[in-house]
Order: C-alpha cells, then sequence, then structure tokens
C-alpha cells in the first residue's frame, strides 16, 4: 500500500502532467497570428491535406456538417479576382478612417512603418493577399442543407461551425510553420458574395463565409494586438461581476 505522502506525490504529480499538456495545446493558440504577406510559394499537397482533414473534424449541430469547402490553388486569376473585391471594399470600409483610429490597436507595428501600413489599409493594398496565397479556401454555411425538418440559421449555427472549421485550419497551419489570413471582405458585400457564387458554381443555398487563405509567411510575426485580460472579458455566474483568476483568488484568502 502507498502511504498518504506517495499518493500526494503521485497526484502532484498527474496535475503537473495534466497542467503541462493543457499548456502545450494552449501554445499554438497564442502563437497563431493573422499574416497578409505571402511569399507566394508553394506548400507541399501534403500539409494542405493535413490543414484541411483538421476542418473535417470541426464539431456540428447533429453531426450535419452545414459547412462546404472550395480550396483553389492553381486558379490565380481567381486568387486576383478575389483581392480585387478585398481591396475594393476595404477602400470604402477604412478609406476615410483617421491615422488615430487604429494606431493605438496597431501599437506593435514598430513607428517608422505604422504609418505605411496604415496607408496601405486606407488603399485597401493590405488586404489583396489571396494574389499571394497558396491556397485560398471559399468557406461556406448552409441553413439549410440537412435532414431537420426546418431551419438551422446561420447566424447561430452555419457561420459558427464554419468558424470552428476555420480555427481548426489555422492552429493546424501555425504548428506547420504557414501563415493565414481571414479575409472576410470578399464577402461582406452581397452582390460580391453572388458573383464569388457564380464563378465558383456554388449553390444558392450556400453562403460564402470567407475567403482564408494561407501561405509561407514573408516574415515571422512574434507580435501581435494586446488581448484583454480575463476580468475585462469574462462574468462570475452573472453580467457585471468580473471574473477573478486563481492567482488573485489565492491572494484574497
Amino acid at each position: 500500500m502507498a502511504s498518504d505522502a506517495e499518493s500526494k506525490a503521485a497526484g502532484k504529480a498527474e496535475d503537473e502532467t495534466k497542467v503541462a499538456k493543457e499548456l502545450e495545446s494552449l501554445k499554438w493558440i497564442r502563437e497563431r497570428r493573422s499574416i497578409r504577406e505571402f511569399t507566394g510559394e508553394k506548400i507541399p499537397d501534403e500539409d494542405i491535406e493535413l490543414i484541411l482533414e483538421a476542418a473535417r473534424h470541426a464539431p456540428s449541430p447533429e453531426n450535419m456538417l452545414m459547412m462546404r469547402f472550395v480550396v483553389i490553388r492553381d486558379d490565380h486569376e481567381t486568387k486576383v479576382f478575389l483581392a480585387d473585391l478585398a481591396q475594393e471594399m476595404a477602400q470604402t470600409a477604412f478609406g476615410g478612417a483617421p491615422f488615430e483610429l487604429t494606431s493605438g490597436r496597431n501599437w506593435f507595428i514598430s513607428d517608422p512603418y505604422r504609418a505605411a501600413v496604415y496607408a496601405r489599409l486606407r488603399d485597401g493594398e493590405l488586404f489583396r493577399y489571396p494574389e499571394k496565397s497558396d491556397t485560398v479556401i471559399i468557406v461556406c454555411a448552409s441553413d439549410s442543407w440537412h435532414d431537420a425538418g426546418y431551419l438551422y440559421p446561420n447566424s447561430l449555427f452555419g457561420s459558427v461551425v464554419c468558424g470552428m472549421a476555420v480555427q481548426n485550419m489555422w492552429l493546424t497551419a501555425t504548428e506547420l510553420g504557414y501563415g493565414c489570413g481571414y479575409e472576410a471582405l470578399v464577402c461582406s458585400d452581397p452582390r460580391h458574395a453572388e458573383l464569388i457564387r457564380d464563378r465558383l458554381g456554388i449553390p444558392p443555398i450556400w453562403e460564402p463565409i470567407t475567403a482564408f487563405c494561407i501561405g509561407q509567411r514573408v516574415s515571422p510575426r512574434a507580435l501581435g494586438p494586446s488581448r484583454a485580460p480575463l476580468e475585462g472579458l469574462m462574468y462570475d455566474e452573472r453580467w457585471g461581476k468580473p471574473y477573478k483568476r486563481l492567482a488573485f483568488r489565492k491572494e484574497d484568502k
């Protein structure tokens, strides 16, 4: 029979192992970045298939899989077409934005380059990254492609399922050393979404959500935007009561 001390030691070791595993899973979440500069180099087919495999395992209600993906690798004309759509929408969205609006959020970009990045944001050049991506994945959701007798609104189901699939792909690509960018501007105007449907033969019941871009990064991006602390995002039991981290709870005892 193990002594109490040995049992406690074994329990502590088990807890430490569990924490280590949890931290390993958080590693790629913390290192994930939005990348908008790609070299245009090819990625091995095997790696792309691993990334697609991750999307296949995203959860969906009742396993109805209200998600579909159009994987674009060789059709460069369509990549340029998507880049044109993104730039046009970016000019509309950011063309009149004052520099001060985004400079605080972009603190991690050093001063000599921040103004240049802002200029590219205003003229939309920053969002042309689909054309230099190795792979552009048009992610589609549907609120009616399933065997249920009622609708599952995309706002609550399909878009969420697609979002989880994108996150799976993003984390897998990050672990493999590639960059990814979520290009929502190409689908944000219903008229552009219709153009994408026509070009790629997407049926009307499927809604294009994003052009998810994967490629070789021009350079690694270590820094990223600040994240709010848990207390700034989470409430404890009721709205308005900030969640308190365990370390702070221990200090109160």
